[in-house]
Order: structure tokens, then sequence, then C-alpha cells
């Protein structure tokens, strides 16, 4: 497993990891109006007071102190309520928030918060993938791959989705020995965890059908590989069947 995850890590870091950059070029088409109605969010209260942080938020990417209420509590509100640019921006800014140097937790598990980013962005005219690669990426190097939570692998199974359309290079190979270490860390958590149910990574982190993570397993599950490896085209449809709890019916 050692050789893997190393592995892994070289592969991780070709895809030049960035945490801000989605967060970034999605604010670019966050208009002033966007803002207002998520400020808006929480039955127009304290709607000034969201409103400030939102706009330094967009603009320069930064969360102003106290961001667990202003602008947290109505980016949480509208991440999958609104439209699709401000799904995306909510759920882009809640994901950095997660992380350093503000450590977000108030949204719940990150894996939620990312589906519904995909969600969103799946629904827009403008191709984020490239920028979803990088920030996915930086994600997973900076969790711990041989640890006991299974987040990891949603991000993970998100990045071998977004590396399978095409708009970003990534080979045949890397792709694989993502997939590898995808059902093998999956495996050994579940062996492992006496409390899951018998769902393919749904029962080792609490997420109990129906779950937006299987809606992207039948996409996986139906992905149309022609001309790429057989081996690769068979952790496809193994990963989106699992995920997907075909491998039940």
């Amino acid at each position: 497993m050692v050789q893997v995850i190393k592995m892994l890590r070289v592969f991780l870091n070709s895809l030049e990891p960035d945490q801000d950059i989605l967060l970034s070029r999605i604010s670019k088409h966050i208009t002033d109006d966007m803002l207002a109605e998520i400020a808006q969010a929480d039955y127009g209260r304290d709607c000034e007071k969201h409103l400030a942080p939102l706009c330094l938020l967009r603009d320069k990417g930064v969360f102003a102190p106290p961001m667990y209420w202003y602008p947290c509590e109505v980016l949480e509100l509208v991440r999958h309520s609104r439209g699709h640019w401000i799904g995306a921006f909510a759920n882009a800014a809640l994901l950095r928030a997660m992380n350093e140097p503000w450590h977000y937790s108030g949204s719940g598990q990150p894996s939620y918060t990312l589906i519904k980013l995909l969600s969103s962005l799946e629904e827009l005219p403008v191709d984020f993938t490239p920028e979803t690669v990088r920030l996915l990426s930086w994600m997973m190097l900076n969790s711990d791959l041989e640890g006991r939570d299974a987040q990891p692998i949603y991000f993970g199974v998100a990045l071998f989705w977004m590396t399978l359309q095409g708009t970003v290079r990534a080979s045949d190979q890397d792709l694989i020995e993502l997939a590898d270490w995808i059902v093998r860390h999956e495996a050994e958590l579940h062996t492992n965890c006496n409390w899951a149910f018998d769902r393919w990574l749904l029962g080792i982190a609490g997420d109990p059908p129906p779950s937006e993570w299987e809606h992207l397993g039948e996409k996986l599950a139906e992905l149309d590989l022609s001309g790429r490896p057989d081996e690769l085209r068979n952790w496809v449809k193994l990963i989106g069947d699992e995920l997907a709890g075909n491998s039940l019916t």
C-alpha cells in the first residue's frame, strides 16, 4: 500500500493542485444581485451583515470573522435550493472554508458539499473541470490517504469522474492506479468498521440511501469509454455499479 500511495501522490501533484482557483473562477460570474439573493436567504434577517462578507469572499476569496455565521449561515441555506451559479459559489466557498486557515466545520460532511458542488457545476454553461480537478487533487493531498476517514475516498471518486471527462490530461495508468486505491482503501475501512451498513462507501461514511452519490455512480457505470483499456473500463464499471448499488439488484 505504501507504493500505491506514493504513486498516487505523484499523480495528484501532476494535476497542479490548488485550493483557491475554483472559487476564484466561479466568483467572476457571481453578480451583485446573486450576492444580494444569498444575503437574504435567512428570511432577510441580518441581510447587510451577510452581504459585506459575501462581497469580500467573492472579490478577495477571504472569509472575515465571525465567518461561521456571516456569511456561512446563508451559504449553507442556498447551496441546494437556488440557481446553479449560486449553488456552485456556495458549495465551492464552503469547501474552501473547511481548509486552512479557517477550518470551518459547520456544514457537515465534505462529501455532501462536494456532491452538491458537482451537481451545480454540471448545469453551468462554463466548463470548470480543470479547476475542479485542481481543487480535488489539493483536497486529497491534504488528507490522510491511509487513515480511517472515508471522506478522502469520496474525493477520489469525484476526481476519478472529473478526469474521465477528457478535458484534463491524465494517463490511463494513473486512472487505473487511482481506481485501485479507491477500491482497496474502501475495502480496508469496510472490513475494520463493525458498525458500517452493507453499502459500498456509503456504509462506512454513514451516508444512507437515497444519496446523490448513487446518481454519480450510475453515470460512472454508464460512461462510454470506447477505445480505453479494458482494465480501466472494468474499474469504472465496478466503482460505478458499487456506488449506485447496482450490485444489490
